[in-house]
């Protein structure tokens, strides 16, 4: 548990400890009031903040999709094209494992079914800057005479499957980080080429 609440961002403080609840007993363990209590504040505080537990979830979400794409627009400074779409996929599994916990709330569909019109347009951003990339490579020869709609559907399952397997306890056992980063490369060079 984080510590009581001591003035400061209360809005911040709410989203990292929902965060912590929603990584370790889901959404069914989350609530408001819950929240205030653990930080120490009434139990109207958090109401000033979010009016109810979707838009609270809403919130955490916005902030994670945020937070993957700044990871990610590391990756502009590479040429367009493969060496690119390679930073993309590389950062996007990077940041899921520094971010473990909110990861895996953003794979939670009971806290993306809370998904405002902000969100699901972030959402379709990053997905048409990745489809851009495959665009760009397919442009300088990669794999041209693929459809890009299932190079992209494979792109997305690559990238989420491997964040989820190097992010989950029970492959972190059977794989040391050195060569589970390598192996993370090497499967991402393995689409990119």
């Amino acid at each position: 548990m984080t510590q009581p609440y001591h003035h400061g961002n209360l809005r911040q403080a709410l989203l990292e400890r929902a965060t912590e609840i929603l990584s370790e007993k889901g959404v069914e363990g989350l609530s408001l009031r819950g929240l205030a209590r653990d930080l120490g504040v009434s139990h109207a505080a958090p109401l000033r903040h979010f009016s109810t537990k979707a838009e609270l979830l809403n919130a955490i979400a916005l902030e994670g999709v945020c937070s993957l794409i700044a990871a990610t627009k590391k990756a502009d400074a590479q040429t367009p094209g493969t060496a690119r779409l390679r930073a993309i996929m590389l950062a996007y599994v990077n940041w899921a494992i520094a971010n473990t916990e909110l990861h895996h709330v953003l794979r939670n569909p009971d806290v993306m079914r809370h998904a405002s019109d902000d969100l699901t347009t972030l959402l379709a951003s990053f997905a048409a800057r990745q489809k851009a990339e495959i665009r760009a490579a397919q442009d300088a020869g990669w794999r041209a005479d693929e459809d890009p709609d299932v190079l992209f559907l494979h792109l997305v399952s690559l990238t989420a499957g491997t964040a989820i397997v190097s992010t989950e306890e029970v492959y972190q056992q059977r794989v040391p980080l050195p060569k589970r980063q390598s192996n993370i490369e090497d499967s991402i060079d393995l689409f990119v080429g």
